[in-house]
């Protein structure tokens, strides 16, 4: 039998399933296309609920390529790579890919179709080697794709090189790739850092008040949102009810509530209007709430009599559910209005959120897959200390037996733990949903439209990132209303919050601002220590990556800033003075003051003589000895890293640079000028002498001792 008639080359009828409807969940089933279909949709690929319905176009392809490539496809989904081929490219190629991989290498392979047609090469079996050397040029010298970007492009080539020799006709088969052979380096730009690594965290002016007005939502309003909430949905449930053919006096009630608010010289309640149209009828509220068939309430509402007295006298659809939260000593919110609660609970998803993302140092997928009893309440003896943890799933590096993406995730070995913020947040979307078992950002809950989509699957990345927007815009709006300018969210520098920039900050807070703005090594019950204790029975990576880098970072650019300072004739004091001057010299030479890499971060990290932190509230640097500090009495444990917050003038890792005294003196003088100013207390005045009076004597003892790399005249 020839080629040709070999019946792996041959191309599914199109009305074939494109994959079997049997082996997806049975939520997803509706999703499956057919061969012929002008897109395919991958959703019934995947489990991970908050996948989105990413879809194949085939008009992304040139005409002469379509069907080829289709072929190709169908190829990729059905046919697994056998062992010999994935073997050659090691961790970088899977036997079976993801449905995001798919539609990525898909996608590749549509930018690669277009560059031959520009070419006017129209069949892939043209395609020589040098083509192919030429196609990795353009990637980087022309689209100027980063290293990992153009990776990608290259091995979905060789994936096309692969399937095309066991699958495809010969005239649809695509020469061995040179990089097949040479391997990939010389195809590639160079390497540059990228990843979680590259993303920039979210700017404390931006986090901190997000952060509280988040927290706010969570543990101060939660109970009056979900009051009026409660009473809006039962609201709903009784218009729908109502929702039957008409009988005689079915309207009375309605009509009897009219004409009590027009006695009493009353509001009629209306929606939310334009004020350039017409006043909307509030159906479903005057249903509810006088027990009348909806068609009956806008049939009674459009005669002459109510239409004029509601153009006259108009309001809100107020609920009953009273308002308790008080925020700077009044009632946080005015009467709760029908049609508007359900954006209140929008943002309190949200805000409930961000206080997830940010204070677990979860990825958002795995924050959205978090379900109903994610969270159980420890058990044991009330009177013992108690920790909270979150059971979910993971991702990113789920694999079946075989290797391949595992697309439902798997449950983590150790769970997260949670801080008494998170606690709270997940019981208030617990509370949300109700009896419902499930997802606790449920798309069918949380966004309804289209429920019979929606079924299984959560918020999608795009619809939080667009609702922490939208949170942060009622929030400026709220504080501008209410004469609390003070407490606006400003916006980031970098652009939208987004959510994938949250596990970034978190890293970057405890690495950084251990007493700064959002104080998490304090306020949040020192999350480095129970992140780490969360992650412990894992290999050291994900989130301790991040915080692995943050923490390098931040000490080679502290001792390059040494560094510098040693080389223009600064002085340095201190029983640590002379390690301090070493590890600045050590690190410059070593890495230059930049960490671009999680393997630079380890490497830096992992020589004592360069585990240097600055404390900015002391003005000094430490120079970590565990064995010499005394900021941990039991200094024969396994700290890793000092407690900045418990810094004695007496550590003998202690060293002190000119530019800190300068920083010293001037608060000298500022807490001198307080003292006499005779506006503060005698005692305070005092205290602030004394304050004054020891910065002085340690600047004293810092100018008496100091050290310098040159000779002083030089």
């Amino acid at each position: 039998m020839s080629l040709a008639l070999d019946p792996r080359f041959r191309a599914p009828a199109s009305d074939t399933w494109v994959f079997d409807p049997d082996s997806v969940p049975a939520p997803r089933r509706d999703f499956v296309p057919r061969y012929g279909d002008a897109g395919w949709s991958l959703l019934a690929l995947t489990e991970n609920p908050s996948a989105t319905d990413d879809m194949i176009w085939w008009k992304w392809f040139p005409e002469v390529y379509r069907d080829v490539f289709r072929f190709a496809s169908w190829t990729l989904i059905n046919e697994p790579l056998p062992d010999v081929f994935v073997a050659r490219h090691g961790a970088a190629m899977r036997s079976k890919l993801s449905a995001g991989r798919i539609l990525k290498t898909v996608n590749d392979w549509s930018v690669f179709a277009n560059w031959l047609s520009e070419r006017g090469i129209v069949q892939l079996s043209l395609v020589t080697a040098q083509d192919l050397a030429d196609y990795s040029s353009h990637l980087d010298k022309v689209r100027g794709l980063a290293r990992n970007t153009a990776m990608s492009h290259l091995i979905a080539l060789s994936r096309l090189h692969y399937y095309g020799s066991l699958f495809l006709p010969p005239q649809a088969r695509l020469v061995e790739p040179p990089w097949v052979t040479e391997g990939m380096d010389d195809y590639l730009p160079a390497a540059s850092p990228l990843g979680e690594n590259a993303t920039e965290p979210i700017a404390p002016s931006t986090l901190g008040p997000l952060l509280v007005w988040s927290l706010r939502f969570v543990e101060e309003f939660a109970d009056d949102i979900l009051n009026a909430y409660e009473e809006h949905r039962r609201l709903v449930a009784v218009a729908d009810s109502l929702d039957v053919p008409l009988t005689p006096g079915c309207g009375d009630g309605l009509v009897a509530f009219l004409e009590q608010l027009e006695a009493e010289d009353k509001p009629v309640p209306v929606t939310t209007w334009n004020p350039n149209k017409p006043l909307s009828t509030a159906g479903v509220f005057l249903a509810a709430k006088t027990e009348t068939p909806p068609a009956k309430v806008h049939s009674i509402m459009r005669r002459p009599r109510w239409r004029a007295y509601t153009q006259e006298r108009h309001g809100p659809c107020l609920l009953q559910a009273p308002v308790t939260a008080i925020l700077g000593g009044e009632l946080w919110h005015e009467p709760f209005e029908f049609y508007t609660i359900t954006t209140l609970v929008k943002h309190l998803v949200t805000a409930a959120f961000v206080v997830l993302s940010y204070l677990t140092g979860m990825r958002t997928g795995e924050v959205l897959a978090l379900s109903t009893g994610c969270c159980p309440d420890p058990e044991g003896p009330p009177e013992t200390a108690k920790r909270h943890l979150i059971y979910g799933r993971q991702f990113k590096t789920a694999r079946d037996e075989e290797g391949n993406h595992d697309s439902a995730g798997v449950v983590r070995e150790a769970p997260w733990v949670a801080v008494p913020q998170v606690v709270t947040a997940v019981r208030v979307l617990e509370r949300l949903g109700g009896d419902r078992e499930g997802l606790l950002f449920a798309a069918e809950l949380h966004d309804p439209r289209t429920p019979e989509r929606r079924g299984g699957r959560s918020l999608g990345t795009s619809t939080m990132s667009n609702r922490i927007e939208s949170l942060i815009g009622w929030v400026n709006s709220y504080t501008t209303g209410r004469g609390r300018e003070s407490e606006l969210i400003p916006p980031d520098p970098h652009g939208s919050v987004g959510t994938g920039r949250f596990r970034r900050t978190l890293a970057w807070h405890i690495a950084r601002r251990p007493g700064g703005l959002v104080a998490l090594a304090v306020q949040y019950g020192h999350m480095r220590t129970l992140i780490s204790q969360g992650y412990g029975s894992r290999s050291r990576g994900g989130i301790h990556d991040l915080l692995d880098f943050e923490t390098a970072r931040t000490v080679a650019e502290h001792l390059s800033d040494v560094h510098e300072a040693l080389q223009e004739g600064e002085g340095v004091s201190g029983p640590a003075a002379r390690r301090l001057m070493h590890a600045a010299t050590q690190q410059q030479h070593r890495f230059g003051g930049m960490i671009a890499t999680v393997r630079q971060a380890r490497s830096l990290l992992a020589d004592p003589t360069l585990n240097v932190f600055e404390n900015k509230e002391a003005f000094l640097f430490c120079n970590y000895d565990r064995a010499k500090a005394l900021c941990h009495p039991g200094r024969g444990g396994q700290n890793e890293a000092p407690s900045l917050d418990r810094c004695r003038s007496t550590c003998a890792n202690i060293a002190r640079t000119d530019s800190q005294v300068l920083q010293m003196k001037d608060v000298v003088g500022n807490l001198q000028t307080q003292a006499a100013s005779g506006l503060v207390p005698a005692p305070l005045a005092e205290r602030l002498r004394e304050k004054a009076d020891t910065l002085n004597e340690l600047a004293e003892r810092h100018y008496s001792g100091r050290i310098t790399t040159v000779q002083e005249g030089t």
